[in-house]
């Protein structure tokens, strides 16, 4: 697929998911990972999502969680939400900043040829630092857009970023803590909740 062979080859991505447009380069690519935070404009101490599209990487992303944080993981993706969670063969370390042993992970709930990447992305939203989340390719600062090497657009998407959810307590009986309300924080809870599982919100 070609954005496989763009981004393997260390390109950066412009790629929509089901809440805005985000900019991605392979995992496993160290000149794209090194672009991609220099286009940001983020420090390398800060870490990024993984981002997977086909159904197979986010089970493969899962696999080496305990049983409890994997089914909250489910319950949540694919869909509108970053599951933090243990990283413990450190496989995604490259995109857990200064504090590996954590990854953020990100499977958006979408259809159509994107679901046949088949690597693992590090990924961040298309903007500037502090800016605001594009939802649409004309919304992305032209120098971004000018940088990258391969953009898919989807058109408007919702606007909202995901919700970012800390699941790193799970295993031991803790609850849930939602770092980042994202477009519908009743939904988390609501997903969470057969499963036994409390969401609190920090601060």
């Amino acid at each position: 697929m070609i954005v496989d062979e763009a981004l393997g080859g260390g390109a950066i991505g412009l790629l929509p998911t089901d809440t805005v447009y985000g900019l991605a380069a392979a995992l496993d690519s160290e000149d794209g990972i090194a672009a991609l935070y220099a286009l940001k404009g983020r420090p390398r101490s800060q870490p990024c999502q993984v981002l997977v599209y086909h159904p197979a990487r986010l089970e493969e992303a899962l696999a080496p969680l305990d049983p409890r944080t994997r089914d909250a993981a489910r319950a949540l993706l694919p869909g509108p939400a970053t599951c933090l969670v243990p990283d413990p063969a450190g496989r995604f370390a490259a995109a857990g900043g200064d504090a590996p042993g954590s990854v953020g992970v990100r499977a958006p709930r979408f259809e159509g040829p994107l679901t046949g990447v088949e690597l693992f992305l590090v990924a961040t939203s298309a903007n500037d630092p502090g800016g605001p989340d594009p939802a649409r390719l004309d919304q992305v600062p032209r120098r971004i857009r000018d940088a990258v090497g391969l953009e898919v657009d989807a058109g408007d998407l919702p606007g909202t970023a995901s919700a970012v959810i800390d699941l790193r307590e799970v295993a031991a009986g803790g609850p849930a803590r939602l770092l980042r309300p994202g477009p519908d924080p009743e939904a988390v809870a609501a997903a969470l909740a057969p499963l036994g599982i409390a969401v609190v919100h920090p601060g």
